[in-house]
């Protein structure tokens, strides 16, 4: 734990770092959820990235898709359990084995996905805490594609306009996702590894089922949509507003 230690006082007044050892679009939910605590983050998702990030840029705590990078433990360090930064991982399966297995090599927590967004604030948080004591200050509102205030204090989602939507876990992280990647084209395919994971056999239509669930939640008409609009031939896109895609606090 020394060498640890050692960083940590070395950087002492620097945001608390956050490696992503997770695919793009469901990291740009996970990197923008962590703006409710001044995060830094960065993606990596091979080993010679990952060793790299570790050695130059130190992070805190390490956040894995294990559906996707199971491999990655021992180029991580094997946890707190072998003094190493802390990691959270991540999984869509409900298999206690799946979950064992993960423990087993190193992981200090697991989140399941869908999450609620302040499951990705808290958890790593407290592996923080756990390894160094460290604390961040709690931005209570972010929004999200310069449209969607999230409160974690208030548990609410609210539309610019002040409109408050009751929302499944499923339509919650699917929404969120379609915000944090504003502007981008998001692909059926990327939706369902993101959400529901590549190695589930699904029905085909599950994405746009679940699109047009949470359409009708936003009051969005498919012809002429405010929020999320179809590229045919290719996926769906959360329309940027005015102020582009970037996520700015919404007061604390």
């Amino acid at each position: 734990m020394g060498t640890r230690d050692g960083s940590q006082q070395a950087r002492a007044k620097t945001n608390p770092r956050i490696l992503l050892v997770i695919a793009r679009a469901l990291a740009n939910l996970v990197a923008v959820t962590l703006r409710h605590s001044n995060y830094e983050t960065r993606e990596a998702t091979t080993d010679g990235d990952i060793r790299r990030v570790l050695a130059e840029w130190q992070p805190d705590v390490a956040l894995i898709d294990i559906d996707e990078h199971a491999n990655v433990f021992n180029s991580l360090g094997g946890g707190l359990a072998q003094g190493k930064i802390p990691i959270l991982a991540f999984t869509r399966k409900r298999d206690t084995s799946v979950k064992l297995r993960a423990f087993e090599q190193g992981a200090d927590d697991i989140v399941e996905v869908p999450f609620t967004l302040d499951e990705i604030v808290a958890r790593p948080y407290a592996l923080i805490r756990r390894s160094s004591g460290v604390k961040t200050p709690l931005v209570p509102k972010i929004r999200l594609g310069g449209q969607i205030e999230v409160d974690l204090i208030e548990q609410t989602v609210k539309l610019a306009g002040g409109k408050a939507l009751e929302l499944t876990p499923i339509q919650q992280t699917l929404l969120y996702i379609l915000a944090a990647n504003a502007g981008e084209v998001l692909t059926r395919e990327t939706l369902l590894a993101s959400i529901w994971g590549s190695a589930f056999q699904i029905e085909s239509n599950v994405v746009d089922r679940h699109i047009r669930e949470l359409r009708v939640k936003l009051g969005d008409e498919w012809r002429m949509p405010r929020y999320i609009e179809t590229v045919p031939g290719r996926g769906y896109r959360f329309k940027a507003d005015a102020n582009g895609p970037t996520e700015v606090a919404a007061g604390a």
